[in-house]
């Protein structure tokens, strides 16, 4: 099965990690009784804005006020709103949080501990605790029942962009944060595990938590941003995720262009990652940018950098291939799925990848090619005429002139020029006269080519082209 979702990419940054050293004491869970169903606990109200979807239980007690939003946020659960089942989860908060906060033993953490990788077991702050300059890294050592807790005596804070990061089978499911006041997860942050918030919770545009918020005395906010930003974390008895070779015969396997599915890829290109358990559920194609480092408890790393998502399935992710990946000939792709570290597979980097993408998603067949300078598609009943220009949208055409960051969509202006393709439309070179990344779209590149006089009408009319040597698929267009 093919997916393949809109051109919209998060911002991504990779910062060096610092291991730490501490004796911290082995912890067992925090017990959340009938929390363990919840994915959002408030007092007062539980926000949402931004659309998008929820997957858990929602519950407000003993307040009743839940507001959906609009567009309205799709819940993959049952909303609870003042009533007996959301006031017996407020009252095993209580305990799961005092529990949290009457761990014996710490190892004493404060200030930033961006940039740090901690091991298993118990660290205190006895005031406020921040991830604001770098990734936090969690690693639990090859166990993925390691239980992970904070205690935090005031605030806790993630600043836009951070993330926390699971390694050695780190599971979501047992890292608690028990904070004293309230918790604000920044802007497009990541972060995993269980918030136990004595105030209110936080979760700003885009951010996303794989765990649940539960804040016992006031509300919980969360703009998705249009993105699926909170789910329940998966169990660490989650089949781990496969990421497949490279195919031979099918091309469908391992990391391949997203509009061929062919290898090799390139620096800034979208590519499709196959495998098997990629995902905890689907999402949805991404429609905002920054995209997040995150969908359906899914994550992936490329040559060690966080990817921006597109979309993700069971058996499909889109991704960005980071422009950092340029120069590089082979690096290496890992998926992180509900804190289960996958496999690590090579992908094949080259300076040039040429694909054009197809409008049944299957990298043939007719392209998506439009008839410049409108929105109709160059298809039998909207030909182009000959003489006329299309707009060839692809991916993988290499450097540009202006590039923006990882993540990041292109400019308006100036525009970011690529090299220049050779396109042949029904046998016949085409006059290019733009070639460059699509303005304020992320990984996609556009081609403006002239169709020559000479060709053929037809509804079939075969168009490819080529930069650096390397061909990309041929696709079709009607030509009148």
């Amino acid at each position: 099965m093919k997916n393949r979702s809109s051109y919209y990419l998060v911002s991504a940054t990779f910062a060096c990690l610092t291991a730490v050293s501490a004796s911290a004491t082995t912890q067992t869970p925090v017990a959340l009784g009938s929390d363990s169903t919840f994915v959002a606990l408030a007092s007062t109200t539980v926000t949402v804005t931004g659309g998008g979807t929820i997957t858990g239980n929602i519950g407000i007690s003993p307040g009743s006020a839940f507001v959906p939003g609009n567009p309205a946020v799709t819940v993959n659960g049952t909303v609870h709103a003042g009533d007996t089942v959301a006031a017996q989860a407020q009252a095993d908060l209580t305990t799961a949080y005092n529990d949290a906060a009457g761990r014996q033993t710490p190892v004493i953490v404060s200030g930033n501990i961006g940039g740090q990788t901690l091991t298993p077991g118990l660290y205190m702050s006895t005031s406020s605790l921040a991830i604001s300059s770098g990734i936090l890294t969690l690693d639990a050592q090859g166990n993925a029942n390691a239980v992970f807790i904070f205690q935090i005596a005031s605030t806790l804070t993630m600043t836009s962009g951070q993330q926390v990061v699971l390694a050695g089978s780190a599971n979501a499911a047992n890292i608690f944060w028990q904070v004293g006041t309230s918790a604000t997860i920044g802007t497009t942050a990541v972060i995993h595990g269980n918030i136990l918030a004595n105030v209110s919770i936080s979760i700003l545009t885009g951010a996303t938590l794989d765990g649940r918020a539960l804040a016992r005395g006031g509300a919980v906010s969360i703009d998705t941003g249009g993105g699926t930003t909170v789910a329940l974390p998966a169990s660490s008895s989650s089949a781990p995720p496969v990421i497949s070779p490279a195919g031979t015969t099918n091309n469908f396997t391992g990391t391949v262009n997203d509009a061929s599915y062919v290898a090799p890829v390139a620096a800034g290109s979208i590519a499709a990652v196959f495998g098997t358990n990629l995902s905890v559920g689907s999402s949805g194609p991404q429609v905002i940018v920054p995209l997040p480092t995150m969908l359906a408890q899914t994550s992936l790393l490329i040559g060690g950098r966080p990817a921006p998502l597109y979309f993700v399935s069971p058996g499909q992710v889109n991704v960005q291939i980071p422009w950092e990946m340029a120069g590089s000939t082979l690096t290496t792709i890992n998926a992180t799925v509900g804190g289960v570290v996958s496999n690590g597979q090579a992908v094949s980097i080259a300076a040039f990848a040429p694909g054009i993408f197809t409008m049944n998603g299957s990298g043939t067949g007719q392209g998506a090619i439009l008839v410049a300078p409108t929105s109709q598609v160059a298809a039998p009943g909207t030909p182009v005429l000959r003489g006329g220009y299309v707009a060839i949208f692809c991916t993988g055409l290499g450097a540009v002139t202006n590039q923006p960051a990882t993540g990041s969509p292109a400019p308006s202006s100036p525009l970011s020029f690529a090299g220049t393709p050779t396109v042949t439309i029904g046998g016949i070179s085409a006059f290019v006269s733009y070639s460059g990344l699509a303005p304020t779209l992320v990984g996609l590149y556009q081609v403006n080519a002239q169709v020559p006089a000479g060709v053929v009408p037809g509804n079939t009319v075969p168009l490819v082209m080529s930069i650096g040597g390397i061909t990309s698929n041929i696709v079709t267009i009607a030509v009148q």
